[in-house]
């Protein structure tokens, strides 16, 4: 599918392939995101240096991602040589190298952000937590996968797993800019048949685990903290009403956990509200990072907030506020070939039919008070989930 967008100069292409991290069993650990780095070494025919040149040539980006569910390949250039960009991201798609010198160079890539993601102690909090919450379930792994699967990981392994998901049953394409679209499905149509990977989605739904508090302790400045609460998935009818739920819990700098923990109190500097969703399954994360000495001052000061916003609910100030940022980002995201391309891509994945501007606007304006309130009870009232890395032992935990 794709958006026309006839006074764009660029046009942005994405083929999103709907298997990742937790689609992954045994030695395949982390075979998702490995392929994402040899996709883009190139063919037998094209190495990644000629992709690279052409690329540039066209003052064009290559873009890749993988999640715990899907994967992307994307690509952002000048209309001009749209026919390129088309050309590319099928070659590399259907006749990956999968060379053994690149395989074993990307593996001390990946071996290196491993380390890296281990080094970073916010990215390191938060991936505890989706441990803690899906304990046992594939959700609860990193994407990266580990260093004794990738150090063991080999060309046949890598290869199965390419032959067995990629292909037109787990594929979708789409494109946002100065585009034709007939060009667009007679080109990939051409050469997407090539594809055999038609293997099933057999995805067991989670059960969300929330317990005692899980530490890491760290000799470092500051405590890093991510608090763990239920959510709801990516297909749940009350999308919206938790996009207005997170914004105003702590998705913005008018946020509550902002303007309360940071700007009244100043007992951090970073601290914000996020919502993870799957396709079965879902948590909200509160984040923040402080010194030792005022943990428990901010333990018990967001505590307050998340139990006010529960009695109180939310204020119909506070309720518009969040509906205008929302529409300002849907409408700015509008500009932008590659934001509208991935918000097709991420809809049709997961075959759902993209929504247009209108309908999106329409449906952010008819969220109310009372929906947001009850979602609000239903997942902060309940359960809730508490990792540390830093230098603190578990008696400072309220």
């Amino acid at each position: 599918m794709s958006a026309e967008m006839p006074y764009s100069a660029s046009v942005s292409i994405g083929v999103f392939v709907k298997v990742g991290s937790r689609d992954e069993s045994g030695s395949q650990y982390g075979a998702s995101h490995f392929l994402e780095h040899l996709i883009f070494k190139g063919t037998e025919s094209l190495s990644a240096r000629d992709l690279a040149v052409v690329v540039d040539s066209f003052g064009g980006e290559m873009n890749a991602f993988t999640t715990k569910e899907t994967t992307s390949f994307q690509l952002r250039l000048l209309d001009e040589a749209v026919e390129i960009g088309i050309d590319i991201l099928g070659q590399i798609l259907t006749a990956p190298a999968l060379r053994p010198l690149d395989i074993d160079s990307e593996r001390s890539v990946i071996l290196e952000e491993i380390a890296m993601a281990s080094d970073e102690p916010a990215d390191l909090v938060q991936e505890m937590l989706a441990s803690v919450i899906y304990n046992g379930h594939p959700l609860g792994r990193e994407v990266l996968g580990s260093r004794e699967s990738i150090i063991s990981m080999d060309r046949a392994t890598i290869d199965k797993f390419f032959t067995a998901y990629y292909g037109p049953p787990n594929m979708v394409v789409a494109a946002a800019g100065h585009v034709n679209h007939d060009l667009l499905i007679e080109k990939f149509q051409a050469m997407f048949t090539s594809l055999q990977g038609d293997k099933s989605l057999h995805r067991v739904q989670p059960v969300p685990k929330f317990g005692p508090a899980k530490i890491i302790e760290r000799d470092i400045e500051q405590v890093h903290i991510a608090l763990g609460f239920r959510g709801i998935s990516r297909s749940d009818p009350r999308w919206w009403e938790l996009a207005i739920l997170d914004q105003l819990l702590g998705g913005g700098i008018s946020s509550r956990l902002f303007q309360v923990v940071r700007e009244d109190h100043g007992l951090c500097y970073s601290i914000y509200s996020d919502h993870v969703a799957f396709g079965d399954s879902g948590y909200m994360e509160v984040y923040f990072a402080t010194t030792p000495g005022q943990v428990d001052s901010s333990l018990r000061l967001i505590d307050l907030v998340v139990k006010d916003l529960v009695s109180r609910g939310v204020t119909e100030e506070e309720l518009a506020v969040a509906k205008r940022y929302l529409r300002a980002q849907l409408l700015l995201s509008m500009d932008d070939s590659g934001s509208v391309m991935s918000q097709i891509g991420s809809r049709l994945i997961w075959d759902r039919e993209p929504n247009s501007v209108a309908e999106m606007l329409a449906e952010i304006e008819s969220v109310s008070r009372a929906g947001v309130n009850h979602l609000a009870e239903e997942l902060l009232e309940s359960d809730m989930q508490i990792c540390v890395v830093g230098p603190i032992g578990s008696d400072h935990l309220v």
